[in-house]
Order: structure tokens, then C-alpha cells, then sequence
């Protein structure tokens, strides 16, 4: 089969390559998915041999048609079209256990399947499991323009959420999102904690998902109401800051991280099992639809790459595999 490698051997630039593979094994636990579609997230930028051992099969999400199944495996069959958040997509075939796969509904495509499973496990499991999300809430979310931002403020409207707040660098990518899926966007560069504050009549924001990291911990606790909580999940801006201890002690807050690396697979398991019960309703239904920017095949996999690298994209990249 074809598939996408990471080659670390120039430590400085690691890259990707198409090569020739050996198809997958199925294992026990697994089932083999004939892949048609693979999301390609900024993620997957991270090429180092810390994220990926010489040799690795690329990609992190598939939509594909299953075409062999794992003794050990319930509820599947081959023909069956599934959705996972798993690893080695960037191939024309991949091993998925099978209880990370998620039957695709009737009616969505490939495309809409391939787009879904990052960035609405994560925004689904940092606002409800983790962020404990109640309807009539505030919701800030931080980089809202990124992929998981905006399944994040399309999640927490359908989940109730009195106001989201959207904070982002760029204008306008922020102006399209405003009035459709963010009830007030912000832009970095002004005094957005005080508007957050503001627009909560002097409260803040019940809960903050931070899709930015580095750079935005002081505002974002500057923005956030008494016994609110902030969930951290990207690190667009970095991966350190400084915590004014003080400040959040007097919000009496909860700081939690939260990222998928070093879950079990009980844990990504159930996410997946959320995500099945929780969002996909939404889709099937046609109140909840991804962003798609653009469709590289899986040949100009590189052209995908500097597209994600130089941040052009509104909405989810995607390799056509087949």
C-alpha cells in the first residue's frame, strides 16, 4: 500500500514521505479500514521522533470502509463505514482497535466523517467531561478561529450556553463566526478580558477553553468568573507561561490540562463512545456541520503540510486517499 512516513533523519526539518508499505496485520482487537478520507491537523506538524519513531506511519484521523475484523471484535462487519481518532491514517489502509471506530451514519460523507473525529472528541470532552459545561453558562474560548475552537463554540451553543466569547488574532477569520456560531468575538490585541467582563456584567466567564497556551493564561484568568474554570488544550502559543498563584486563588478557579497523548485507551474508548451519543445526533440532524477548507490528494500530502504550517486555512485539511 501507499502510504505517508515521518523521516527524522534532518533532525531540523523532519518531513514527510510517500512510500511503499506493507498493509496492516488486523490484530485480535482491531479492525482494518480501507481508507477514503484523512484529516490533516497542525498536529501533525509536530514530526519529531518523540511524536513519531522513524518509520511511522503519519496521520492521526480516517474515515474509511472496514475490510477485515479482529476476532475479538463486536458490532462490526467488513463493509461497515467508520470514523476514528487513531493513528497511521496517512495510508491507504490502517489498523484501528476497534473500539476507538465509530460507525459513520447514513447520509454523511467521507469528507464530513473524515473532519469530525479530532476536533469534536477534543472540544467535546475539554466543555462536558472536563470543563463540566451547564446550560445558562458563559463560555470564553480562546482561539476560537482554530479547528477545535470552532467545534468548541458550535458544541457549547448546542449545549446551552448563554454567551460563547471568541477570542482570536485574526480579524477576518473572526468576523465569519460571529452571529453564526460566537455571540461576541474579541481580537488579542485589544483589552479583551475587560470586555469579557463586561459582557458578563462584571461576572466573567463561567468556563474558558484555551486553545492558545502560552501568552493568554493571565487573561484568560482575568476573564474568568468566581469558582469558573479553564480547561487548557492547545499550545498555539507556546507550551509555558507564568500562573499568578494569587489570582487564582482569589477566583477560587479550577486550571485543568487536559490532552489526548498520554490518555488510555479506556479513556480515548469512552470519548469516543461520548462523541458517538453527544455530536453525532447533531450532525445526522444537520444542526452541527465542520468547516472544510480544502482536499489535497494523498500525493501533495506536502502541499497540505506548508498550507497548515503558514496558518491559510479556515476549516479542516484533508487527504483524499483514494
Amino acid at each position: 500500500m501507499k502510504g505517508l512516513i515521518v523521516d527524522t533523519s534532518a533532525s531540523l526539518h523532519p518531513r514527510l514521505v510517500l512510500a511503499e508499505l506493507p498493509a496492516p496485520q488486523v490484530g485480535d482487537n482491531e479492525v482494518v479500514v480501507r481508507v477514503e478520507m484523512a484529516g490533516f491537523n497542525r498536529a501533525d506538524l509536530a514530526l519529531t521522533a518523540d511524536h513519531y519513531p522513524p518509520e511511522t506511519i503519519a496521520g492521526s484521523e480516517l474515515a474509511g470502509e472496514v475490510v477485515e475484523v479482529g476476532r475479538h471484535c463486536v458490532g462490526f462487519k467488513v463493509g461497515d463505514r467508520v470514523m476514528a481518532l487513531s493513528r497511521g491514517s496517512h495510508a491507504e489502509f490502517a489498523a484501528v482497535d476497534c473500539r476507538l471506530a465509530v460507525p459513520i451514519p447514513e447520509g454523511v460523507s467521507w469528507q464530513v466523517a473524515a473532519a469530525l473525529p479530532a476536533w469534536y472528541m477534543t472540544a467535546h470532552d475539554a466543555l462536558f467531561n472536563q470543563g463540566e459545561l451547564r446550560a445558562g453558562e458563559t463560555v470564553l474560548i480562546q482561539g476560537v478561529t482554530s479547528g477545535v475552537g470552532q467545534a468548541a463554540a458550535q458544541l457549547a451553543r448546542l449545549g446551552g450556553a448563554r454567551t460563547v466569547v471568541g477570542v482570536a488574532r485574526s480579524n477576518a477569520k473572526l468576523r465569519q463566526l460571529v452571529n453564526t456560531v460566537v455571540d461576541l468575538g474579541l481580537l488579542m490585541e485589544t483589552d479583551w478580558p475587560a470586555e469579557a467582563r463586561k459582557a458578563t456584567e462584571g461576572r466573567g466567564a463561567n468556563l474558558v477553553i484555551d486553545m492558545v497556551g502560552g501568552g493568554a493564561l493571565t487573561g484568560n484568568l482575568q476573564s474568568l468568573a468566581i469558582s469558573g474554570r479553564l480547561v487548557t488544550v492547545g499550545r498555539l502559543g507556546g507550551s509555558s507561561d507564568t500562573l499568578d498563584i494569587g489570582m487564582l486563588a482569589f477566583k477560587r478557579a479550577r486550571l485543568i490540562g487536559v490532552t489526548f497523548r498520554s490518555r488510555s485507551l479506556e479513556d480515548k474508548a469512552a470519548i469516543a463512545r461520548s462523541f458517538a451519543t453527544d455530536v453525532l445526533p447533531h450532525v445526522i440532524e444537520g444542526r452541527l456541520m465542520p468547516r472544510i477548507d480544502r482536499i489535497f490528494p494523498l500525493s501533495a500530502a506536502s502541499a497540505a503540510q506548508a498550507l497548515v504550517q503558514r496558518n491559510e486555512h479556515f476549516g479542516k485539511v484533508l487527504l483524499a486517499i483514494r
